[in-house]
């Protein structure tokens, strides 16, 4: 049975490779004698890409050092207690090579349509300096240990100075000696993939990874077209919704709700003046593209995959007219068995589904359009005004004039 204090020592532990993860935005994880106790990566990349160098970590006689992969990775490890190691990393991958990625890949078994994702998530590691590292495991050790140590006593298993050289020239170009500048180049290429990675995040409803990938973002590069940086900051917003958007569509969501979705953002995003506010309303752009998606993704089980069709017919029609009769037809049920499943399974009737879709597609058009109530009924293929005005006071318990003027944004 753990002692009391084991059991708080471990609560901090895992607390300190949280803070870890999120300040250098790469993955900490606590292993004793070879077996996992704790992990965390803020990208949430499954499998650990650590498993092909786990033995070499847990069985180096070392208490602290750096080890690199083939691909010139860096993994930090120290050890907090006997039997108990602290592994940090991968960051960023200095070396181009298909032949080395597809042997970690192939060592790590990822499923040949999972491939590119992996990458993507691997590409959008950290660039942290293998000097930088070791100075991070100096400032661990003296403050865990309470003493002085120097980053002599970091063992560091690198590939020889000429080749690490070479290829930190053309990763990285000119430092100038500031292992804080990560180089023009290297600046785009991170914020491409991070970009690339929030995108795929969206294509598979992944709000929750979104959120916290958010709560801790990387430098983000964005370029200098324009002095002013908050009309930077807004190009940047503009181009990515438009990435979003796409990744959207790929994901599932009708192409018209997502190109809609993406323009009433821009014009709010226009209205906007400090680059605070915009990147907060990019977050929530992104997440909202995410949660339609997600929406449309229910658990691929045999139970759900039923409710996963229906929902998606009607994010796909949310504009449309939408009866039973053909939604039944394209699915291929009976009109009445496509009635009854979806209210047992669901717990609502599809009627009440569509409304309820429809009145959170007028919220949005409510709060980020200048459309009239009248259009916004039209949009949305409502009977009549009156009919949508009583639907929207039913389902949110007020009308659609006094939502718009509690949560009105454009004037």
């Amino acid at each position: 049975m753990r002692k009391e204090s084991d059991i708080m020592n471990m609560k901090v532990y895992e607390s300190m490779c949280y803070s870890l993860a999120k300040a250098y935005t790469t993955g900490v994880r606590l292993y004793q004698d070879g077996t996992p106790l704790y992990y965390f990566s803020p990208y949430c990349i499954e499998p650990d890409p650590l498993g092909p160098f786990l033995s070499q970590i847990i069985d180096s006689g070392h208490d602290v050092g750096i080890i690199t992969t083939s691909l010139y990775q860096f993994y930090a490890f120290l050890t907090l207690k006997p039997g108990i190691r602290l592994i940090l990393g991968p960051t960023r991958a200095l070396k181009d090579s298909g032949q080395e990625m597809e042997e970690l890949l192939a060592s790590l078994r990822i499923e040949e349509e999972k491939k590119n994702t992996y990458v993507r998530w691997l590409c959008s590691a950290p660039v942290i300096n293998i000097q930088r590292l070791a100075w991070l495991l100096v400032s661990l050790v003296t403050m865990l240990q309470k003493r002085p140590f120097v980053i002599e006593e970091v063992w560091m298993e690198s590939p020889p100075e000429s080749i690490q050289n070479s290829v930190q020239i053309e990763y990285t170009g000119n430092r100038m000696n500031n292992i804080e500048d990560m180089g023009l180049s290297q600046a785009v290429e991170q914020s491409l993939s991070w970009e690339q990675l929030v995108c795929s995040y969206v294509e598979n409803g992944q709000t929750d990874q979104l959120k916290e990938l958010f709560s801790a973002p990387p430098k983000i590069y964005t370029g200098s077209i324009v002095y002013d940086e908050l009309r930077q900051t807004k190009n940047r917003g503009i181009a990515m919704a438009d990435s979003v958007s796409k990744a959207a569509i790929r994901g599932g969501l009708d192409v018209q709700q997502a190109f809609l979705t993406m323009e009433l953002y821009i014009q709010k995003l226009e209205l906007m003046q400090d680059c605070p506010t915009v990147e907060r309303l990019f977050q929530e752009m992104v997440i909202d593209f995410a949660e339609q998606v997600e929406k449309l993704r229910c658990p691929a089980d045999d139970k759900r995959h039923f409710c996963r069709m229906c929902i998606q017919y009607i994010s796909r029609n949310v504009f449309a007219p939408i009866r039973t009769d053909n939604m039944a037809k394209e699915l291929g049920y009976s009109r009445s068995y496509l009635c009854s499943r979806f209210k047992q399974e669901m717990g609502l009737s599809i009627t009440q589904y569509i409304q309820q879709e429809k009145i959170e597609e007028a919220k949005r058009l409510l709060r980020f359009s200048n459309y009239n109530l009248s259009e916004v009924a039209s949009l949305l293929n409502f009977s009549s005004q009156s009919h949508f005005q009583t639907v929207f006071k039913r389902i949110t318990g007020e009308t659609p004039l006094a939502y718009r003027k509690k949560v009105k944004v454009i004037k």
